[in-house]
Formats: structure tokens, sequence, C-alpha cells
């Protein structure tokens, strides 16, 4: 163990133990009939919490007559500000002078049940926020699997835990609620647009004159290691151009370097207003885009899980990481996999995405049955 962490486990044991609450058993759990719950979650990673979503649902499921309530960060709150299994959104975000007005908003909510969701990590500052609600009963993961004993001196119920991710990522997430008798049908997850978001996406839509079954995609992912080669998104966007589609490139904040490259190679002999880059825009009316869209194609990274909530027809490419473990569960998302891997100096999850070629990217996302084609058969619902 570090000397950090060291320090951190001596100054926070003694607060842990000063915020103990009342023990609870699965079966005394069961038994609660909470008017508000509180849900800690505030990482940062936007496709975990796209996974979490039907972990909200499970709760909410659990105890139908209670109001739920989610801490968030700021980089996820988008994609759960309209989810319909939670009555409000908390934003937990420094700097710390932000820190009295949040604790205020916290305890206003007057929870009477907190649950602290872990996933490969476990959060000593998502803990905290779960004891200083005020919530009677604070359930949570066992924080020593993480290697933090902390959770075992404050929390009712411990949740198991586990940092390696061995099932599904929702099941992950699903897999310490199921524990303690929380349980989950349906793992579906769930991304929705406001109102506002959609009117936002229509105008962009008509500004960019896209009409209807525009194709899209996305060429960055927050990993580099899970990065296509930008050039090769050029070469399917002329090919699809050259088809006679209209095509839209979508883009998030980390995608400053993969969109400048995008922009130098595609600005060159293509035709004119065929390939289009959204402007700038929120994770919500970028949803509302990809809702509009015939068919989608991206790296494993979070704007996946965002199309595989909105069930849009998807080919998302992976190289190091496994679909199995983090492919959306949505049947319109088909994974491409890259088969081997070459040399590259960066490091083993490297050179894994370089190895898949054009044409066969090319031929999945032409061959897949679009939007368009899914609404007429009557599958899109």
């Amino acid at each position: 163990m570090s000397a950090t962490r060291r320090a951190k486990q001596f100054v926070m044991r003694p607060l842990a133990r000063a915020l103990r609450r009342p023990p609870l058993d699965p079966a005394g759990l069961a038994a609660l009939r909470p008017a508000r719950i509180l849900v800690v979650r505030q990482h940062n990673q936007m496709g975990d919490m796209v996974c979490a979503t039907p972990a909200l649902r499970a709760i909410a499921a659990r105890w139908p007559g209670a109001e739920v309530a989610l801490v968030t960060s700021p980089a996820n709150v988008e994609v759960v500000r309209n989810n319909p299994h939670l009555a409000r959104v908390l934003v937990f975000e420094r700097p710390l002078r932000r820190l009295p007005g949040f604790l205020r908003a916290l305890r206003a909510w007057d929870a009477d049940l907190a649950i602290v969701l872990s996933s490969v990590s476990f959060s000593l500052t998502s803990a905290l926020i779960g004891l200083l609600s005020g919530a009677r009963h604070v359930v949570g993961a066992d924080s020593r699997p993480f290697g933090w004993e902390f959770s075992g001196h404050c929390f009712s119920l411990e949740m198991p835990g586990s940092p390696e991710v061995t099932t599904h990522a929702i099941e992950h997430s699903l897999a310490p609620l199921r524990a303690i008798g929380v349980t989950a049908d349906d793992v579906s997850t769930v991304v929705v647009p406001s109102p506002e978001e959609e009117r936002e996406a229509a105008a962009i839509v008509a500004r960019l004159a896209l009409g209807p079954a525009y194709w899209a995609l996305h060429p960055g992912a927050g990993k580099k290691q899970n990065v296509w080669p930008v050039d090769r998104f050029v070469d399917l966007a002329w090919r699809a151009a050259a088809a006679g589609r209209r095509v839209l490139v979508l883009h998030g904040p980390a995608d400053r370097e993969a969109l400048g490259v995008f922009a130098a190679r595609a600005g060159t002999g293509m035709p004119a207003g065929a390939v289009v880059v959204a402007p700038p825009c929120a994770v919500g009316v970028a949803a509302a885009l990809l809702a509009g869209a015939d068919r989608f194609l991206c790296n494993d990274t979070g704007i996946m899980h965002v199309a595989g909530a909105l069930r849009v027809p998807t080919l998302a490419l992976f190289g190091p990481t496994d679909p199995a473990r983090w492919k959306p569960p949505a049947a319109e998302v088909v994974a491409l996999r890259a088969a081997s891997r070459l040399e590259d100096e960066r490091g083993a999850e490297y050179g894994w995405m370089e190895s898949l070629d054009e044409e066969t990217v090319w031929r999945a996302w032409a061959a897949m049955a679009g939007r368009a084609a899914t609404s007429r058969d009557g599958r899109d619902g």
C-alpha cells in the first residue's frame, strides 16, 4: 500500500467511525419503505454511467413508492438528466468553493436510504457523500477488494465489490445489488434526450441540410488505444458520399485531435456538403442527432453506449477491449473486433485497431440494415 493511501486511511477511518450508520441485513433492507433514496455514482466515464442505468431502474423498481435522486459528476449529468427513473440529479463538482452549496442540496434531499455504487474502483469521496447525506441507512460496496479499509467501519450494509470486470459491464454494475436482493429483469440501458435537445438537433439537421436517413460517424475515443486511424474514417466517409449518402461527423471535447486530422484530410476533393461536421453540442443533442441517423460508425467509447441505449444501428470497432464485456446489449449494435495486433512501441494495448482494414469495415457498415430499413419492417420500436 502506498504512503498516500495509508495517510488517507489514517485520516478517513476515524471519520468513517464517527459517521457509522445502524447495521442492516438484506432482510432488513427489503423491509424498508423509504420515501427518498439517494444513489451516488459520481465517476467520470460516460460509457460506465450508461451501463449503470439498469441499476438505477432496478433501485426504482425495488422501491416503487420512493423518489430517487442521483449524485453524479459534471461529465455525466447530461447522460442522466432526463432518466425516467430519477426524480432529481445532483452534481458534485470541484472547486471546493462549491462544496457548501452542494452539501445544502444534498441534505435538503432528506434521503432515508443512500446507495453508493462502485464499478472498477472504490471512491472515498462517493462514500463520504452517502454518509454526509443524512440518510439513516447507507449501503455501499465492500472497499477491501479495492485496497481500502473503510466500508466496514461505516456502512449499514456492504455489497460485494470487484475491481475486475469479468462479466458484461452492465452485469458488473448490477451484481452488487443482486447480492443484497435488488434484482433486475430488464438490463437495457437508458438515455433520453429532452424536447429542447431534440429541437436543437432538428435545427442542426435543417441548417446542415442533411435530409432524412443520413449516416453518422464518430472518429475519436477517450482512450487512444481504442481509436481506429482517423484517415480510415475519412476513407469510409468518402465511400459513403460516393454512394450518395450524407455523412454527419460527431465529436466530443476529447476528440479535438481526431477531428483536426479528419477535417484536414477530408477537406480536399470531397463533394461539397457530402460530409459535414456537427457543431460542438451537449450529449443530449448528440443523442438526438444519433436518433435521426440511418446508421452509425464509432470506436469503443462513450458515444457507442449512447447509440446502444437509443437502439441506433451501429457498427462499433473494438481492439484491445472485449465486446463480450463492453458492447451495448442492443441487437442493433454490431461489434467488429480486430483479430490480430500489429507491432506498436506504445504498448500491448496498441496496434489492434490499426489491423482493421478499411475494406472490412466498409463492407460491414454498408451491409447493415439501417434505421430506415428497420422502420419499414416494423422492427424499430
